[in-house]
């Protein structure tokens, strides 16, 4: 295990606490007045996926799990399991929905992704920051609408909706940020 102080901790982190595996979602840092630092980290139990919230004072040492990251990509799902397949052997991982519901609504096929492999097992998978993606549907722009900062909501390919510019129409192409879930 790899020692961390708690102002290193980052988003996506996979980190060892009590001996379980805790995927960070959240982190944030107070700092009170006179009183000392916490860093405060949202995370999600590797194995249960239930969400719970660690505060520790700054400068804490805590574990980082030594995960090893493959590059795959995404082939296609079927039922509530999603396949992928490593890119250097061609071994095919089948994934149930839950173990990846965070990434979900961005991935399509031939996506090129990292699964995280702890221990033999994998445990998460990393999307590229930024994904093109084709609008399959959308509202007309109506120049003059200023209501909601020049956006309109917008279906693209993954089902997911999202807000894109009052210019793009069905079937134009938007990149997608896939850390906010904002349009580049």
């Amino acid at each position: 295990m790899v020692k961390i102080e708690t102002s290193k901790v980052k988003k996506w982190m996979i980190l060892q606490i009590d001996g379980k595996l805790f995927k960070v979602i959240d982190t944030s840092h107070t700092h009170m007045g006179r009183g000392g630092a916490t860093d405060t980290f949202k995370v999600k139990d590797i194995v249960s996926w239930k969400t719970n919230v660690f505060t520790y004072n700054a400068g804490t040492t805590l574990e980082q799990a030594e995960v090893q990251t493959n590059m795959a990509i995404f082939l296609y799902s079927a039922w509530d399991f999603y396949t992928f397949m490593e890119n250097d052997t061609w071994e095919m991982y089948d994934l149930p929905k839950d173990k990846i519901d965070d990434v979900i609504d961005y991935l399509k096929e031939n996506l090129d992704v990292y699964l995280m492999i702890f221990e033999w097992e994998v445990i998460g998978v990393i999307l590229p920051n930024a994904i093109t993606y084709t609008i399959v549907s959308t509202v007309p722009g109506v120049k003059w609408n200023r209501a909601q900062s020049g956006t309109k909501p917008a279906i693209i390919e993954t089902g997911l909706e999202i807000q894109v510019p009052l210019h793009k129409n069905e079937w134009e192409t938007v990149i997608v940020n896939t850390v906010t879930g904002e349009v580049n």
